[in-house]
């Protein structure tokens, strides 16, 4: 028996994770990002299809065909059948200038991917913290059922001597009324919660191993010098870049692309030639100037959205500081005042009631302890997601 045990013990050992373990494995094979993976794929045929020329243009021409006789193609030098070939050029450095804009849009889609990368590094650890949350809760309402359950039975063989007893025995049954319902809540939580986690990270977890132990609060500054780590940030300057590749495009289109049109004109009874023809638009309208001028303008405007972005990011910092050491303060609170002194009264409450005092407030002081208890987990938690939410605004996994 006591073999069986250890190997039990030492299975579920090997099945629990580490919240770096889930991370390191949902990074592997999540759907998600072998989305992002594929259009990074995509991309490398963009660039290269940058660096094509337009598709030439092939024509036949059947010139000078007479209503009276039109199968007859020898009745006057005019009478030709020619094929036509058109290419435009694209001068001026276009070439390098679409390579460089479709770069800059790879670019954009790396930057999603390392932002999706840190999203989902985030949504499992807070998934992973709630888990251990729900845990803790469903530990200590399952020990304030048991012991509601014991109250019960003591109040029970006081009310044939004491009438009081009656009502503090249905007292206690509310309780564990209450805390029955709280469990069956909590339990259903929490099959939520890990069926959340299972989809984050692609494969059956049966437990987490982590701790919701405090630690002290890393400093404001240390999240702020890693601001410009965030990867949204980065995506924004590359959008920057993008409408800077594109501005320079537009700019270039002034100058309109040459092309050579080449043509061989076969006649039967005359002798055949040739014609080259050089050419190009010409922009008369500017319309190219104005695309110009609008492309320059998404410059400026992604510009002042890449600062915005970067001054709402430490907006979003400090305020996520700012309930990271609350919640630290309110949890050294509770656990160096509150709880310590509850604990007294309880223990205070269980000598009176062995000395005949009233049952009714050590029941009512056991459901004060459950919910402090309860709000300490709470506490544990939250520190420790928005612990998480920080890392993910400074760009860590």
């Amino acid at each position: 028996m006591r073999i069986i045990l250890i190997i039990v013990l030492t299975l579920c050992m090997v099945q629990a994770q580490s919240i770096d373990q889930l991370i390191h494995t949902a990074l592997k094979k999540h759907p998600s990002l072998q989305t992002i993976e594929h259009r990074i794929s995509a991309m490398d045929e963009k660039i290269s299809l940058s660096q094509n020329f337009s598709n030439p243009d092939l024509s036949l021409t059947i010139n000078d065909m007479q209503f009276g006789d039109p199968f007859s193609r020898d009745l006057e030098p005019m009478q030709y059948q020619a094929i036509n070939f058109k290419q435009k050029f694209p001068w001026f450095g276009k070439l390098d200038a679409r390579k460089s804009y479709t770069q800059a849009q790879k670019n954009v889609i790396l930057d999603s991917y390392d932002a999706a990368k840190v999203k989902l590094a985030e949504e499992i650890r807070m998934t992973a913290y709630t888990i251990k949350e729900i845990e803790v809760r469903i530990d200590i309402v399952q020990k304030y059922i048991e012991v509601s359950k014991q109250n019960i039975k003591l109040y029970t063989s006081y009310a044939a001597t004491n009438s009081k007893s009656h009502i503090n025995s249905m007292n206690a049954s509310l309780l564990l009324t209450k805390v029955k319902i709280k469990a069956a809540n909590y339990k259903s939580i929490l099959k939520s919660q890990k069926a959340k986690l299972k989809y984050l990270v692609q494969g059956n977890i049966n437990s987490v191993s982590t701790s919701l132990k405090m630690k002290n609060p890393k400093s404001l500054h240390f999240y702020l010098f890693k601001i410009e780590n965030n990867p949204i940030y980065h995506m924004s300057l590359s959008k920057k870049e993008v409408a800077s590749a594109n501005q320079k495009l537009q700019d270039l289109d002034t100058m309109p692309d040459p092309y050579v049109k080449a043509g061989y004109f076969n006649r039967q009874a005359y002798n055949d030639y040739a014609s080259i023809t050089i050419g190009a638009s010409l922009p008369l309208y500017g319309s190219e100037k104005l695309k110009s001028e609008a492309a320059r303008k998404e410059v400026l405007a992604s510009t002042s959205a890449s600062l915005d972005y970067k001054s709402s990011l430490r907006s979003d910092i400090e305020t996520m500081y700012a309930k990271l050491t609350e919640a630290h303060t309110i949890y050294r609170i509770l656990h160096t005042e509150t709880l310590p002194q509850l604990e007294h009264m309880f223990e205070l409450t269980q000598a009176s009631i062995q000395e005949g005092g009233d049952l009714f407030a050590y029941t009512n002081l056991l459901e004060q302890k459950l919910d402090l208890e309860e709000q300490s987990t709470s506490i544990q938690a939250e520190y420790f997601r928005t612990e998480a939410k920080l890392k993910s605004l400074i760009g860590e996994i």
